[in-house]
């Protein structure tokens, strides 16, 4: 018997066409000899299981780092036994080889050329869970038509493992836009207790729970690398609809990171996805890392989950500093304590505010801008305001409240983390405000002067596109929208917040307990957010007694007094426009007990009504005006002398 060591691959190759010949024609003459295939049987050489043993015997004699073709290595690295490798190079030989793919044809049906599972058992005596472990891990493809019975459909090799025969060792393309392969990553200190978990038998799924951005798969990768492991990031929410081909596509994943020594890691798990991640990676004997936005079970291995915390003011310091190159560092302090940002968020910021060059403050705002505009555009309209603080009318005592919410805003991180209250208080380290008052007294126009003096962006939530008939879609939206708010550091705006933050009812249908459920989700989500809420309201009484206990200042606007309405005439009259004779702005205000908004409205219809005459806005447009915004109001006017 032949024990030459092999000197290239090319050597097993030419053995194992010769083995996979030398097989067909045996099972050719038996057919011929017994009568089921027509013909006389033919001469032949060595048999299939001479020149099989022939194979192991050389490759036995072959150094470990010589003897391995790419099927020989991908058979290596996915622990397959002889037969299931046997079966693999028939099928390969029957694609590459045309003298092999003529005599296969012999043994095809009409029209499918390919080897039926009962020639192929025929040919290699490999048994059928050893052919459906081939399938489940993507190496082959079965005809899977009910109609035909399971030993008559046709097999074939997958497309993929004939890259690997042919020595292409890249991603499979049916991954490309859904998995991409990661290098062992050894940057920073990894999380010792993942670390500790990725070493433990049985192997298990490691879950990191946090918001996106949050540095979950950075923190995973970094403890693979630790333990020597690159890892295949899955973008769950890329995978296919529709069931066959999500499956496929998981079973493609895992098949490449068992062929390139890594660690499967899935981004996004919900509950949804969760059942089919859990039936690819069934047998797969390395751990699994999983990130999702909140906790969820998993049944068939162990599981250690980590919670991943928003990073404290230093490492955020330090994380634009190493992303904004070049920018100097009261710009990286602005930074960091104006954006309470998670770690992928700072480097997408950065990476957008660099990219024009010179790094200032006004660019990284931009970054951030950038960053989230997309995922909160689609739940809230972001609101430009170009009044200002000179245009507000309020009591002393009110614009006093609304000076010491920009002062909390502004020092929190100060506060909170270096001054090292955050500790203290757990819980709560956002801001929310509560603006009420009738309506037109400026709860809406202070919250665009908040957003502006702090420089900070306001998207005012569009209730149409949160609230869903359907049971947990508006928990659902309303995730979404803190995540991307929190992400971007921007001011939510809830106007007419009593919709919304509604008080609990008695339960007396299914509709007040999903209801309830609502409000429970939204109490909930509020503790923990780490943004900034504006809420504003006519009805402050029906809000839930919970929202209002959570509410870190609560700014009350009354209706202006008459000194109060004169300055806000006096202020909604812009410089450019012409007046005629001295305006009775006094008079109005004491005729008229109207809010900042309906003299807005006035004003302008006075000006509409002087510019359709022709002339210069005087006493009777504003007169005009003025009775009709009140009795819009609902109230009667009276002529007042003097």
């Amino acid at each position: 018997m032949n024990k030459t060591p092999y000197r290239m691959s090319a050597e097993i190759m030419s053995d194992r066409v010769a083995w996979a010949l030398a097989a067909l024609v045996g099972l050719l003459n038996e057919g011929r000899t017994s009568g089921w295939i027509d013909g006389a049987p033919v001469q032949t050489g060595p048999s299939h299981a001479v020149l099989r043993a022939v194979i192991a015997e050389r490759i036995a004699e072959t150094p470990n780092d010589q003897r391995l073709t790419p099927l020989e290595w991908m058979s290596a690295r996915l622990g397959l036994h002889s037969t299931e490798l046997d079966a693999l190079w028939l099928l390969a030989c029957a694609e590459l080889e045309p003298s092999v793919a003529r005599l296969v044809q012999v043994f095809g049906s009409p029209g499918c050329p390919d080897l039926s599972v009962q020639i192929l058992q025929r040919l290699v005596p490999i048994e059928s869970d050893r052919l459906a472990s081939l399938q489940l891990l993507g190496l082959i493809e079965l005809n899977v038509d009910a109609r035909v019975p399971q030993h008559r459909r046709p097999i074939r090799i997958n497309d993929r493992v004939l890259e690997i025969v042919r020595g292409e060792l890249r991603l499979d393309p049916e991954l490309d836009g859904i998995a991409e392969l990661r290098g062992r990553d050894d940057r920073g200190e990894p999380e010792r207790t993942i670390v500790t978990a990725l070493a433990s038998d049985p192997a298990p799924v490691v879950i990191a729970i946090g918001p996106e951005g949050a540095g979950r798969a950075t923190i995973l990768g970094r403890a693979a690398g630790e333990r020597g492991f690159g890892t295949l990031r899955v973008k769950v929410a890329a995978l296919a609809s529709d069931e066959p081909t999500r499956e496929r596509q998981l079973r493609a994943a895992i098949r490449e990171a068992y062929l390139f020594e890594l660690v499967p890691m899935f981004i996004d798990v919900d509950a949804a996805t969760r059942t089919s991640i859990e039936r690819a990676t069934h047998g797969f004997s390395g751990p699994v890392l999983v990130t999702t936005r909140e906790a969820i079970p998993w049944r068939d291995r162990p599981m250690v989950t980590h919670v991943v915390e928003r990073p404290e003011r230093e490492t955020r310091a330090e994380i634009w500093r190493a992303r904004l190159a070049g920018a100097s560092e009261d710009v990286i302090a602005k930074a960091a304590d104006g954006y309470s940002l998670r770690p992928g968020a700072i480097v997408a910021a950065a990476r957008n505010a660099t990219a024009t060059g010179r790094v200032t403050i006004e660019a990284v705002h931009e970054g951030v801008r950038a960053r989230i505009g997309d995922e909160l555009g689609t739940l809230a309209t972001r609101i430009d305001w170009r009044q200002t603080w000179e245009d507000l009318v309020l009591p002393e005592d009110q614009f006093e409240q609304i000076l010491e919410l920009v002062a909390r805003v502004r020092h929190r991180a100060m506060v909170l983390d270096t001054w090292g209250f955050g500790a203290k208080i757990g819980k709560g380290h956002g801001v929310t405000a509560l603006f009420s008052g009738p309506p037109g007294t400026g709860k809406t126009m202070v919250a665009g002067l908040v957003a502006k003096e702090l420089g900070l962006d306001l998207y005012q939530v569009d209730l149409s596109k949160i609230v869903s008939k359907y049971i947990g879609e508006t928990e659902k939206q309303l995730a979404s929208l803190f995540d991307a708010a929190e992400a971007g550091h921007a001011i939510l705006l809830f106007d007419e917040a009593d919709s919304l933050f509604a008080k609990r009812t008695e339960v007396k249908s299914s509709n007040d307990r999903y209801a309830n459920l609502e409000v429970n989700f939204l109490l909930q989500r509020m503790e923990t957010f780490t943004g900034i809420s504006l809420l504003t309201t006519n009805h402050e009484t029906a809000l839930d007694d919970a929202f209002r206990r959570r509410i870190a200042m609560h700014v009350r606007f009354p209706m202006p007094e008459e000194t109060q309405r004169e300055q806000l005439w006096r202020a909604m009259l812009p410089e450019k426009a012409p007046v005629t004779g001295p305006l009775e702005l006094r008079k109005l205000a004491r005729e008229f007990e109207m809010s900042g908004g309906y003299i807005k409205n006035a004003v302008l219809r006075a000006a509409y009504l002087a510019a359709d005459e022709g002339s210069a806005i005087g006493n009777k447009h504003l007169s005009r005006s003025a009775r009709a915004e009140y009795e819009a109001m609902g109230k009667v006017a009276f002529q007042l002398a003097g």
